[in-house]
């Protein structure tokens, strides 16, 4: 039997098994609220999972793994107590390259989000799975996990050994437990993370300027509203004139010179207000002007753009702003960045990573995939960067990632299954 027919034969057997590990995976909560997460009953349960396969389970704290804290792009600040990788590895018989599926089982904070369906029922409904974490990434993990299993249980004789991982405090910013992962593991010949992709090939990702800046009212005017100030700015007045000069500094990104594989997009490197806030709301709220208010926004960037640069264009922007007006900015906002500068990074794109990923696709959709750069960053860059790694990404196809109502279409598992099957046989070698 060939490669195609093979995985094609795997995925057939294993769809209601994948679709079961998914439900698994969402109704066990894993939201990463730093400096915690609640990542363990997740962990446990892959790594119980690889175990009763017989397949190895690696299960570790990543602030502990030597040299983590030492390392320069370690983040502090963050705790890990009862917050374990877990990684597992199916050693090749010699002669192929190695491969490493790596992904992270954490999810955002459920938050304030109104949901339609319970937001770890993992309920089914038109052909998609809806949960916390379905589409970012528990979907492609729960798959990916299968997909080691089976490549173990029908004894495929991969040449190059095949590396499954699972990685926590990927969210928010978190990459230290990514980088504990090659720390104690080593690096790979490859690798691919099965984020969200919509089926499209993405071997770049965008990097991430996050700050939270918040404004003070003066003395004058906080008052009881309707009864007016004394002619100083309040808070909700700086924020206005803030937001109504933004247009300025994306203006400002957009004349940068265009990375190729961001060609594609209206925007390359958007620059988007995340958070808003200002006095609460309510009847349990006195009405009165805020005293302060609040503004995160984030400032994407492009491979190749180093954070001094990016830093100092958003600082140049405020500070002109401020110029402008003196008598609303009378007190300069504060300014604090509420996770790392995360780097944007790419690799080349005519890479047999690529290129092999690209024709595994091709051969189970039937269409070839698009190969760009991913609208978001994540942790990509760490493998790139910090371990000279190719890697690329690859995931199924979804919806409402970091919001209500969040899903995976259930189609594009198979899909997404069965190419990357087909693309470990023919990366590691058969």
């Amino acid at each position: 039997m060939d490669k195609r027919a093979l995985a094609h034969q795997i995925m057939l057997e294993y769809r209601d098994e994948i679709v079961r590990v998914i439900q698994d995976l969402v109704r066990k909560p894993s939201q990463n609220m730093p400096p915690d997460g609640e990542e363990l009953a997740s962990q446990e349960y892959i790594a119980n999972y690889l175990r009763q396969t017989g397949l190895p389970a690696d299960m570790y704290q990543p602030d502990r793994v030597p040299g983590m804290v030492e390392h320069p792009d370690f983040w502090p600040g963050r705790n890990y107590d009862r917050r374990p990788n877990v990684s597992s590895e199916l050693e090749g018989k010699g002669g192929g390259r190695s491969l490493l599926l790596t992904g992270h089982i954490d999810t955002v904070a459920l938050g304030d989000n109104l949901w339609s369906v319970p937001p770890w029922g993992a309920e089914i409904h038109d052909g998609r799975i809806y949960g916390l974490g379905t589409v970012d990434m528990k979907g492609a993990m729960g798959a990916t996990l299968v997909l080691h299993k089976a490549v173990a249980a029908k004894k495929i004789p991969l040449r190059g050994s095949l590396s499954f991982e699972s990685v926590v405090d990927e969210e928010e910013g978190g990459v230290n437990a990514t980088i504990a992962g090659r720390l104690r593991h080593g690096p790979r010949d490859g690798a691919v993370i099965p984020e969200g992709t919509g089926l499209q090939v993405y071997p770049a990702a965008r990097g991430v300027l996050d700050t939270a800046f918040t404004f003070h009212s003066c003395k004058g005017a906080l008052h009881k509203a309707g009864t007016g100030g004394e002619g100083n700015a309040g808070a909700v007045e700086q924020m206005a004139v803030f937001l109504t000069h933004l247009r300025e500094l994306q203006d400002a990104r957009s004349r940068h010179p265009l990375h190729p594989l961001y060609g594609g997009y209206p925007i390359a490197a958007p620059v988007e207000v995340i958070k808003v806030y200002a006095g609460g709301w309510g009847n349990k709220v006195p009405t009165a002007m805020p005293a302060e208010g609040r503004i995160e926004m984030i400032v994407e960037t492009l491979p190749g753009e180093g954070h001094a640069a990016v830093q100092k264009e958003q600082d140049d922007w405020v500070a002109s702003l401020i110029a402008r007006y003196p008598q609303v900015f009378a007190k300069p906002p504060d300014v604090f960045h509420p996770i790392r500068f995360l780097r944007g990074t790419a690799m080349d794109p005519t890479h047999p990573l690529v290129t092999t990923m690209v024709e595994s696709i091709t051969q189970v959709w039937g269409k070839a995939p698009t190969v760009t750069g991913a609208p978001y960053a994540c942790d990509m860059f760490a493998l790139h960067q910090d371990f000279g790694m190719p890697g690329l990404l690859f995931g199924p196809t979804g919806g409402n990632a970091h919001a209500a109502d969040e899903y995976v279409e259930i189609d594009s598992l198979f899909i997404f299954f069965e190419a990357l099957l087909l693309f470990v046989m023919e990366w590691c070698g058969v």
